[in-house]
């Protein structure tokens, strides 16, 4: 199911803390939104994402928290793709010096298997950026990120590693 609301007397700094909250009671995602209303008012649109099973629970928590008279109710369908999540082991070799690290990379197939698109996992090239950084390599988030998926695509799947030269 999915509910959406609207909010317009809520300070910013609290959101992130009724976020966590709607998680807490069983959402799959929340997406708040900034949007204009009319007259120029400023607004934010809720959207939650949970299974009918929590429902009263998370409408009484909106309500609870933003204090809404009313919610739109949407029953919709979810297309999930069959994924596979594969531990790799990446070795970079940078100006004469090796690291490595362990990355999960999330692997989208369509019904019919074939490969559709993949997706390193964020904690895993958080922890690397990092020890690359601290090994004194400057190389930013996103372009490693970009790196170790493009390398990802062109190493076969059952490859236990991938490995970067930089």
């Amino acid at each position: 199911m999915l509910i959406m609301t609207t909010i317009d007397d809520l300070p910013p700094e609290g959101i992130p803390y009724i976020t966590d909250k709607i998680i807490d009671v069983g959402a799959k995602n929340v997406h708040i939104i900034n949007a204009l209303t009319k007259k120029g008012r400023m607004e934010y649109i809720v959207l939650v994402d949970f299974e009918e099973k929590y429902f009263d629970d998370i409408s009484n928590l909106l309500a609870l928290e933003f204090g809404t008279i009313g919610m739109k109710i949407f029953k919709h369908e979810h297309k999930k793709f069959p994924y596979e999540l594969i531990e790799k082991k990446v070795l970079i070799n940078i100006n004469n010096s090796s690291l490595e690290s362990i990355v999960k990379i999330k692997y989208l197939f369509s019904d019919d298997e074939k490969l559709i698109s993949l997706k390193a996992e964020y904690e895993d090239l958080k922890l690397l950026a990092k020890k690359l950084n601290q090994k004194g390599f400057d190389i930013s988030f996103s372009k490693l990120k970009t790196i170790i998926e493009a390398k990802a695509y062109i190493t076969p799947i059952d490859s236990k590693s991938i490995l970067i030269s930089l």
